[in-house]
């Protein structure tokens, strides 16, 4: 049984097959069956002015177009370096695409690129850098700060809930207990590390993989206070001392003055109230959320 109203009738004269997926000729503009389909095979009326420009790819049965000034044998080289994409019949020029990424020498074969638009930032990159990641795409950082605010609102407000129903309970059982001890709350670290991540700075360039987050305290003489920052774990001691006092405005002359000098600056963690050695890496002696404060020497003895 057929369908005349869907599909469209093959235009060769001998032939009208009803064809639900016919094709279209570029040359005459009428449509055909699958087997009169090129303009040699429906012996196209327009052929004869085209055939000098026009060819048939013998790889993908497509038609090609000869540009003007460039061999035959040139022209179908190209097209099946390029996967059979390049000088075909029914397609535009293809824009000549670079990867954003400055330094990117990727290229497919043929000379035609694959890219992608990153939804994060906007940009063209080639298959090896499209994911974020790989291009250390912008959204990252949004995402990720909107987040870590996320996961910090809903941790207080899950204290919250929990100190309200340990109050209830306390009052419940209170009319047993005639001596009530009050101990000090332990912060809880991972709320503290999520509160520095949101609001913590330093270098952008530090992989977020090798990132220490810690709250840093300044002297009294520096205008400022306290200040979450973040620092590369492979750092030294003494190259997270510089950036501290860089950012606090302080004056470090440590480079001049000998180790003994009660005016070297040094940096003193502030829980243990240990201080910490130049030459050791700040990811041995320190972790995520820990309080270190800068002071001169002579304040310590």
């Amino acid at each position: 049984m057929e369908f005349p109203s869907i599909g469209k009738n093959c235009s060769f004269g001998s032939c009208g097959q009803l064809d639900f997926l016919p094709f279209r000729c570029n040359s005459c503009g009428k449509n055909y069956c699958i087997n009169h389909r090129y303009p040699t095979s429906h012996e196209c009326f327009r052929w004869s002015e085209n055939e000098k420009n026009i060819q048939l790819c013998e790889t993908c049965s497509s038609m090609i177009l000869n540009p003007e000034g460039k061999s035959v044998e040139r022209t179908l080289e190209e097209h099946l370096k390029s996967n059979c994409v390049l000088h075909l019949l029914s397609s535009t020029s293809i824009e000549k695409q670079k990867c954003f990424i400055a330094e990117c020498r990727n290229k497919s074969e043929g000379g035609v690129m694959v890219y992608v638009i990153c939804d994060g930032c906007g940009e063209a990159f080639c298959l090896r850098h499209r994911h974020p990641p790989a291009h250390q795409c912008e959204s990252l950082d949004v995402a990720s700060n909107e987040k870590a605010k996320r996961r910090v609102l809903a941790e207080e407000l899950i204290s919250k809930y929990k100190k309200k129903s340990a109050s209830k309970s306390d009052n419940t059982g209170s009319t047993s207990k005639n001596v009530t001890t009050n101990k000090p709350q332990k912060k809880n670290k991972k709320i503290e590390v999520m509160k520095l991540k949101s609001k913590a700075q330093g270098d952008s360039s530090i992989p977020a993989s090798t990132r220490v987050y810690l709250s840093v305290d300044f002297p009294h003489d520096s205008k400022v206070s306290n200040k979450p920052m973040f620092f590369n774990k492979e750092w030294t001691i003494g190259k997270v001392l510089d950036k501290i006092a860089a950012a606090g405005k302080v004056t470090n002359n440590n480079n001049k003055l000998p180790l003994d000098d009660p005016n070297r600056l040094i940096l003193v963690n502030k829980e243990t109230g240990n201080m910490l050695e130049m030459d050791k890496k700040l990811g041995e002696i320190v972790e995520n959320g820990d309080n270190i404060y800068l002071e001169k020497r002579e304040s310590i003895n």
